[in-house]
């Protein structure tokens, strides 16, 4: 049973990814405190975390494999979700050889990541039929023949390129090249037991973000380009790789991961992982 013990101020408490793709969603949340939303930081792996433990968020956008293994006390939140049409611009492998010489190679994964890593086992073990050495949870660099980096550091790296690592691939791309379809990292989720008022006062925000934030692009691509050192340009051309809500083909890619992830060893149909 749902019980709000929040202060007096307090709508919800609201998952924020410290990303820049997410950014539409928030603009209004960040810019009008006095509606009630407290934001929890966390990254992706650590939302899924925080969700597990009884109000310690209500909402936000959990990663496709948390929400996997969460369905019993999340629900999707509307249509709402964190999908790209084809590249992600920012869930990167950064490899020292070409992709197809990568078996028996060492591979490291940054640990903000739930989804991410699943998806790049199913690219490298069933796209390409390679069998990593093994997988290393945020190594140093020099430890490593290719390393997976997610969110602003894949995307300022992108830019920039990652010293030793000459080769880029775009997990984005890489899925879409595969299967034809976009790909969903993930998905705006809710407490079940929320008041069904209070999803639609949400949705309603997050509907009006959308709307307000690409009002204001060009003002926050400033914003985000002296805190990233990247151009605003090419921070404005990130955001439009984004669908910030599903359509059919999102579906139908959702459906093909979720099946999919059963391919892989040590990962289970519920989302459940080792890595």
């Amino acid at each position: 049973m749902y019980a709000s013990n929040r202060v007096k101020d307090t709508y919800m408490k609201i998952a924020r990814m410290p990303y820049i793709n997410v950014d539409p969603f928030y603009y209004t949340l960040e810019h009008a405190a006095e509606k009630g939303a407290e934001l929890i930081p966390g990254y992706p792996r650590q939302i899924g975390r925080l969700a597990e433990e009884q109000d310690t968020i209500d909402a936000g956008p959990i990663s496709v494999m948390d929400f996997l293994k969460l369905q019993y006390r999340y629900e999707p939140l509307d249509r709402m979700c964190v999908a790209v049409k084809e590249k992600a611009g920012s869930v990167t492998m950064f490899s020292k050889h070409p992709i197809e010489k990568l078996d028996k190679c060492r591979i490291g994964i940054t640990s903000q990541t739930s989804t991410s890593r699943v998806l790049l086992r199913l690219i490298l073990e069933h796209r390409y039929g390679i069998t990593p050495a093994e997988y290393l949870e945020q190594p140093e660099h020099g430890q490593v023949d290719a390393y997976l980096f997610i969110g602003n550091n894949a995307l300022v790296y992108t830019y920039k390129g990652l010293k030793d690592f000459e080769y880029i691939y775009d997990l984005g791309e890489e899925w879409r090249r595969w299967t034809g379809l976009p790909f969903v990292f993930a998905v705006w989720a809710i407490r079940k037991a929320v008041p069904g008022h209070e999803k639609d006062y949400l949705t309603g925000l997050l509907k009006n973000s959308l709307n307000v934030f690409w009002q204001n692009e060009k003002e926050m691509a400033q914003k985000r380009s002296k805190e990233l050192l990247i151009p605003a340009d090419f921070i404005e051309n990130y955001w439009h790789l984004f669908i910030y809500n599903r359509t059919d083909a999102v579906d139908k890619s959702l459906e093909l991961f979720t099946d999919s992830i059963k391919k892989i060893k040590g990962v289970a149909a519920d989302g459940q992982k080792k890595i």
